[in-house]
């Protein structure tokens, strides 16, 4: 199987054993009797892989599942999302018309009654306390038909590229977290196999020990194994750093607290299949079709030209509707004032036309066009650094395929290496120099 391939080759290629070595010409004391051979190594290299892979553990899968959850990326998605849609229901609610009212009270100051000539004369007094209640109703027929549709939506468009963008952080979240399982596995994986191979240093170690005591091997043997075994300890120490931090990593990634115990759930020791390499060119058209980051840089481009369109209908007069209603003390459309409260009301149409509102309408379309320009030198740039990734990709997997093909050779070869040399030392025929 790939992986386990890979881990048998780390282990038979141990540096415990060295070359043969010529005899010694005179011959030293007779040698101990050597203690039984060891257990199988492969054997128990299996038993402690079995061991490492517990059932219920955890999988690629759910770590990934779970990274969606934790991941403050994801939470800001979901906070940007809930913006755009928050814009929309106010694009919506554009429509409604403006619909105003208001009371008030004022107090005049005192002016002398007026005196009509006319006749015996008739004298108007003027009223000090004045009262109004009003209603009005403003109805923008022609945003109904050239702006608010545009407006509308621009806002729709916004909240799906903010859906987009929610779900894409999502998978980038789970992607990330799928990688640092198999880096925390593989770390995992290289501190078992550490172990392993300090465990076969000791056991060489014993033997050139033996064999230094009765004088078959020189003290430069033994000095060598026991700094072979220092290395080993040290290679151990610093793999078992290297797990924990990988752990971390997993951990801040899927959200798992400190007191939540973590195995591996998942055996990698099974085959990977490996699906037939398709050209280049259509790589790229299925994934410029099918990744979520293409499809929120175009909803922000269409998004873009909508806000366009309708600041658009700035730049024409604005025709509106209006109906007014008063209730007021004294009425001014009263003649001659009276204190009492009389109702009027009145309806009508108006065309306007601002200045300001046209030329702040031009710059903002200015700054619109850019803003949609710049969208589009995005996608640009994320069609070149897809197609290098996917490239980049093909050439991963064709020169996994060839180390995989390489090291089942090397296997081969080490396993042999390693018994033949097992024998020579066994026999005493071979020195770790």
């Amino acid at each position: 199987m790939t992986s386990r391939i890979w881990l048998v080759l780390w282990l038979c290629a141990a540096p415990a054993l060295a070359q043969p070595a010529p005899r010694a010409p005179t011959p030293p004391p007779r040698a101990p009797t050597p203690p039984p051979p060891p257990a199988d190594d492969m054997a128990a290299f299996d038993r402690d892989l079995d061991a490492l892979f517990a059932t219920g553990g955890l999988t690629a899968a759910q770590a990934a599942a779970r990274a969606g959850a934790a991941s403050p990326t994801v939470r800001r998605r979901v906070a940007e999302l809930d913006a755009a849609v928050a814009q929309l229901q106010a694009a919506e609610l554009a429509r409604v018309p403006v619909v105003s009212g208001r009371a008030s009270y004022t107090r005049l100051s005192h002016v002398a009654p007026f005196t009509i000539p006319v006749g015996p004369g008739v004298a108007i007094q003027s009223l000090e306390n004045a009262y109004l209640a009003e209603a009005q109703l403003v109805i923008p027929l022609s945003d109904y038909v050239l702006r608010y549709p545009r407006l509308v939506d621009a806002a729709r468009l916004g909240a799906d590229a903010a859906r987009l963008n929610k779900r894409s952080s999502e998978l980038s979240a789970g992607e990330d977290a799928r990688l640092a399982y198999y880096e925390w596995v593989r770390a995992k994986l290289q501190v078992l196999i550490a172990q392993r191979q300090l465990v076969q240093v000791q056991r060489t170690l014993d033997q050139v020990r033996a064999l230094t005591e009765v004088q078959r091997l020189s003290r430069a043997d033994l000095l060598r194994v026991e700094s072979q075994e220092a290395q080993a300890e040290q290679v151990v120490d610093q793999l078992a750093n290297l797990a924990a931090l990988r752990e971390e990593q997993l951990r801040l990634l899927i959200g798992a607290p400190v007191r939540e115990p973590l195995a591996i759930g998942e055996d990698i020791r099974a085959d990977v299949a490996v699906g037939e390499a398709a050209q280049l060119d259509q790589l790229m058209t299925s994934a410029a079709r099918q990744r979520l980051e293409f499809q929120v840089i175009d909803t922000g481009i269409q998004a873009k030209d909508s806000q366009r369109a309708a600041e658009q209908a700035n730049l024409l007069p604005r025709l509106s509707a209006f109906g007014t209603a008063d209730y007021a003390d004294p009425n001014p459309r009263v003649f001659p004032q009276e204190d009492k409260f009389t109702f009027t009301w009145q309806i009508g149409a108006q065309l306007t036309w601002t200045l300001n509102d046209a030329l702040i309408s031009r710059t903002t379309d200015h700054r619109l066009r850019a803003e949609a320009n710049e969208l589009r030198a995005d996608r640009e740039n994320l069609e070149h650094g897809t197609r290098i990734e996917i490239l980049a990709a093909q050439q991963a997997v064709a020169i996994a395929q060839r180390s995989l093909a390489t090291s089942q050779k090397g296997l081969a070869a080490a396993e042999e290496g390693y018994r033949v040399r097992k024998e020579l030392l066994d026999a005493e025929r071979a020195t770790a120099v």
